[in-house]
């Protein structure tokens, strides 16, 4: 079986109630970035949201620029950026050309439709067209991409003449990743022929001397991002009561939320030997081509952020390779 291969993301928010401030979360995440194309990680990913207090980034594709220079060993890419708040998809399609020509060649896309409606009304966008301009922004996106000449008719967007100068390095298919978590949106993932999301998995990954060590080193940031950013009843989490047999509505004040257990369930924490076992154990399953995770949730200090990498780079990724090579029995 084939083992994932390892990127990160970066949302690049700062942990304000720490006293961290909104540059140092962008500097530390493109030094990070630095230390992973050092360390041979694959990918390396930037997430966009609006109006966010942590400063979550709003602007992937210009973090992708920086990162791209940060980190030369890596493809770079958006998971995902919301194509309808970036205008014309024509003018979205000259900065990821851009990008792609100054990383040589080393973009990916990650595009998705937006599911919070008070992102769209900051931009003065009706949340009911979102699906009907993604679709049309894909289809723009692709036929820029070739480098040719091209018109466009559609209901939100026209091109007429439309031209994509400079041209991607390789004119073609564009290197599509479409976030696709609902069944309709797998299927629009498929029509464009993308990578699809459900291969390239996202999860937590939380290196310490055991579950309960990675914990505790990792609670003050990861809270941050779950019990705030993230929080169940803003993304609408549901959980399998045991009790009673039934799916219910999962809540911030529920103790099984952020509980070992509702960690275990979803993520990958503990020494990196636990982790490795655990994801060879996991990718039959999964059948992941990408494992990605975020390397510094906000407020980790950068030193911690980097030996994490390091624990990950040496002790997780050789040895899941290893794993899951034909005949290898699984790490003990």
């Amino acid at each position: 079986m084939t083992p994932p291969k390892f990127g990160i993301s970066f949302s690049f928010q700062a942990h304000r109630a720490l006293g961290e401030s909104y540059d140092k979360a962008y500097r530390e995440a493109i030094e990070l970035a630095a230390e992973a194309s050092r360390l041979g990680f694959h990918s390396i990913w930037a997430s966009e949201h609006h109006g966010e207090a942590d400063g979550y980034c709003p602007s992937p594709v210009v973090a992708c620029a920086a990162l791209a220079v940060a980190a030369p060993n890596c493809r770079i890419g958006q998971a995902v950026a919301l194509a309808p708040l970036h205008g014309h998809p024509m003018r979205m399609a000259e900065d990821l050309s851009v990008v792609d020509n100054l990383s040589g060649g080393r973009m990916e896309i990650g595009l998705g439709q937006g599911y919070r409606p008070a992102e769209f009304e900051m931009f003065g966008w009706p949340y009911g067209r979102r699906t009907s301009a993604f679709e049309e922004a894909l289809d723009i996106l692709e036929k820029a991409w070739t480098g040719e000449p091209f018109d466009y008719e559609g209901r939100t967007y026209k091109v007429k003449g439309g031209l994509l100068r400079p041209p991607p390095v390789k004119p073609g298919r564009p290197p599509l990743w479409i976030g696709a978590a609902h069944p309709k949106a797998r299927a629009r993932a498929e029509q464009h022929g993308a990578g699809r999301l459900p291969h390239a998995v996202m999860r937590e990954i939380l290196v310490g001397d055991s579950a309960a060590d990675a914990m505790k080193r990792h609670q003050t940031y990861i809270d941050e991002v779950y019990r705030v950013q993230y929080k169940p009843e803003r993304v609408g989490l549901s959980y399998f009561d045991k009790a009673t047999g039934e799916r219910k509505p999962l809540t911030s004040d529920n103790p099984y939320f952020m509980s070992e257990e509702f960690m275990q369930e979803r993520w990958f924490l503990g020494t990196p030997n636990d982790i490795a076992k655990k994801i060879a154990e996991w990718q039959p399953r999964l059948g992941m081509d990408h494992l990605i995770f975020t390397p510094r949730p906000p407020g980790m200090p950068l030193k911690q952020a980097v030996d994490d990498l390091e624990a990950i780079a040496k002790g997780v990724m050789s040895v899941v390779a290893e794993a899951l090579s034909p005949h290898s029995p699984l790490p003990r």
